[in-house]
């Protein structure tokens, strides 16, 4: 996907291989001694670095069309295009009469589907965007294959929302006197003061320039607009952090990136416009009343689709359009344009970039990137690389940071058990060996990969002995025969077997993978969203609710090797995707049991908490593993429990790890921190030498204990395609 091709090429099929030689023996762990990360929020800086050879990579995907064409033309730099980034303008649903008595007319949700019609997509796309995007009417990407499956739907929303400001302000109009505002000589007041509006403009790219042209649209309508224009880490306290009612904001210029090509993005609804998935204040005011209101039944047709709760395409193709014309309506998101992004990189520089997410999103990017001179990949050295920004949000696995910013650096540190195929969306063993799906007989899966066998059954009953449910007070899991007295069947049986050399894989702080890391993984899935733990956060309840929609059991059927079967009516039209490993990797990254509960303890003495709205509520610090007054509180915490031999849950957990084990983890923790300085403990190719919020600076160093090859996973890069 390099290359310096023609911009028409970026819509073609995929037409050539990328062959990068490996002349070199590989060894384990990632090719370079040393990842050395900052922060760069100009692009157009970050580009003349490239030429200055002061970094090697810039990873972050760039839609200006100007400095595409200097890069195109700049010998000594290339680079990979990507198709998963899109752009929103998101809403504040809060009042419509704040607490602090303004009035926000984006909490009445027919004002907010007015702004579909009140802003020019195409004017965006073109003249912003540089024709460096296309644009966005809905959630689902052009590029993928739900968009083509249901292309005629997509048509009719388009026409639909199409480009209409006089429409537009019938609609606006409507609702601000309806909220008691008046139009006096042009400008909209309430309670005999100007309405003002709250903009949050990001300012790293194009997202400055759409935030100034909807403030325009805003202005001219009549209101007053207070333009905040900052960079994201700036910006997400209010956004993200406050509580909506408080009024802190009223829109904000968002951007996203699919991190892997989408096989099926049905499940994203719920991510946006819902508060099953981010656990955040914003997403936490969505309730089912107000999508309800606004459309009958939208908010069981997302759950249907994030569960897969359908048994045909034709009953599939019914809730995509019932979703699709449901979430433009309720509006909390105006999807604005998606983004043909570039990412730029010295010419010497390989690495598997994600078709969709690019680099700063791909989950393999820590695994493949290398410097190659004359067809070989070089080994040892320093690699520089800088993006937007650096170190938003706390690191916690749990419930940590979400910004793809973030995530960049974990994911090279932490890995699940498969790895993700950056060209196609499908998964890849990289700790278990093969897997099975049994799927109910009539459902429309299908299978790819040798490593994955499919198979059908009219009936698949989970065994009694299955793990279903988790009770917090016993701290014991609850079984399929306690739930389910006269038994339960599902649509898919999930299998994973894992090699004999599992307990081998060495973490960062010497210790070795136990089945104790697995199992409070597993525990950790339930106990968070139950009233009756020490750990309660009621975040994670519409989360956990969703998921046990369709989970119905989960059973550990030989220690060693490992081999887990899973249970649930949640099934995948790619049967590889289907494969539930259970390898301890959290939402937010890699979490091996010491370090999880060190988090859990502080939390039960309300000294820490895991989530952003669990510690805003508390007013207690946002747990975070890698740097500032969390530190202090998690070595107190990991004192304790070296003192004490401190097993968590161990009424279950006990089961699975003994005194002696207990301590000699927690003992190699000690050194761990001691060493470090911080509680980031991972798997992956590359461990957390140091971190510095303040000068935006983190510096990755291999991890010569690596369980796999460097060139394990050359292949993605040898398969990229060039567009």
């Amino acid at each position: 996907m390099t290359g310096k091709g023609n911009l028409a090429k970026l819509i073609g099929v995929l037409l050539l291989v990328l062959t990068v030689g490996i002349g070199a023996t590989a060894r384990d762990g990632g090719w370079f001694d040393e990842i050395v990360l900052t922060e760069e929020p100009s692009a157009a800086a970050a580009v003349l670095q490239l030429e200055a050879g002061d970094i090697d990579i810039y990873a972050f995907s760039i839609g200006d069309r100007e400095l595409f064409t200097q890069v195109q033309a700049t010998a000594g730099i290339d680079y990979y295009m990507s198709f998963g980034s899109f752009n929103d303008l998101t809403f504040n649903p809060g009042g419509p009469v704040f607490a602090n008595g303004n009035l926000n007319p984006f909490g009445v949700p027919a004002f907010r589907e007015a702004i579909h019609w009140l802003i020019d997509r195409e004017y965006i796309a073109n003249e912003i965007m540089g024709g460096l995007a296309v644009p966005k009417y809905s959630y689902l990407n052009p590029t993928f294959a739900d968009a083509t499956q249901y292309r005629d739907i997509m048509d009719e929303i388009e026409d639909y929302y199409a480009h209409n400001p006089d429409k537009a302000y019938l609609v606006m109009t409507e609702v601000m006197e309806d909220l008691g505002a008046v139009l006096v000589d042009g400008t909209w007041q309430y309670n005999g003061s100007p309405v003002e509006i709250i903009a949050l403009i990001r300012t790293e790219d194009e997202r400055l320039l759409i935030g100034r042209y909807f403030a325009g649209l805003l202005e001219e309508f009549g209101f007053a607009v207070n333009r905040m224009e900052r960079i994201s880490r700036e910006l997400s306290p209010l956004w993200i952090s406050s509580a909506p009612d408080d009024g802190l904001w009223h829109y904000y210029t968002g951007g996203w990136v699919s991190t892997a090509i989408s096989r099926d993005q049905g499940p994203g609804f719920n991510q946006f416009h819902t508060s099953r998935v981010l656990p955040w204040p914003l997403f936490m005011y969505l309730t089912e009343e107000s999508a309800e209101a606004v459309r009958p039944g939208l908010w069981g047709v997302l759950d249907q689709l994030a569960n897969r709760d359908y048994t045909t395409m034709e009953e599939r193709r019914v809730l995509f359009e019932e979703a699709l014309w449901g979430c433009n309506q309720f509006a909390n998101m105006i999807w604005l344009v998606d983004r043909t992004g570039f990412t730029p990189v010295r010419d010497n520089v390989a690495v598997a970039s994600d078709l969709a997410g690019g680099v700063y999103a791909s989950q393999m990017w820590g695994h493949t990137v290398q410097f190659v001179e004359d067809g070989v990949t070089q080994e040892g050295g320093t690699i520089n690389i800088a993006t937007s920004t650096l170190l938003i949000e706390p690191w916690n696995p749990v419930n940590g940071s979400n910004w793809v910013y973030d995530m960049f650096p974990i994911r090279s540190t932490g890995e699940t058990g498969s790895a993700m195929d950056t060209n196609t969306g499908l998964i890849h063993p990289l700790h278990f060996e093969k897997a099975e799906v049994t799927i109910k007989t009539g459902l429309p899966v299908g299978v790819t990969l040798d490593w994955c066998t499919l198979a059908f059954a009219d009936e698949i009953a989970v065994p009694t002995d299955a793990w279903a449910d988790w009770d917090a007070t016993t701290q014991t899991f609850i079984t399929v025969g306690e739930m389910y007295p006269d038994g339960v069947t599902v649509n898919r049986k999930s299998v994973v077997y894992y090699p004999s050399s599992l307990y081998d894989t060495k973490l960062h702080d010497g210790a070795y993978i136990s089945i104790a890391d697995f199992v409070l993984y597993m525990i950790m899935n339930f106990d968070q969203a139950k009233p009756e733990s020490a750990i309660y956060d009621e975040a994670t309840v519409p989360g956990y609710d969703s998921f046990m929609s369709a989970f119905r059991g989960v059973k550990i059927i030989s220690q060693d090797p490992l081999i887990i079967e899973t249970y649930s009516d949640l099934y995948t039209l790619d049967a590889e995707l289907g494969v539930s490993d259970w390898f301890p990797y959290y939402a937010q990254g890699p979490g091996f049991w010491p370090v999880v509960t060190l988090g859990i303890m502080a939390e039960e003495q309300k000294l820490l908490a895991f989530s952003e709205d669990k510690a805003q509520a508390l007013e207690i610090e946002w747990c975070n593993l890698i740097a500032g007054p969390s530190l202090e509180i998690l070595n107190d915490m990991l004192l304790e429990a070296f003192t004490t031999g401190y097993i968590p849950y161990e009424p279950t957990m006990g089961q699975y790890l003994t005194l002696g084990e207990a301590v000699n983890r927690w003992s190699l923790l000690e050194n761990w921190y001691v060493k470090q300085g911080h509680f980031w403990v991972g798997s992956g190719p590359y461990y957390l030498e140091e971190a510095f919020p303040t000068e935006k600076v983190i510096v990755l160093k291999q991890f010569k204990d690596y369980h796999s090859p460097s060139d394990r996973f050359q292949f993605l890069i040898d398969e990229q395609p060039e567009l």
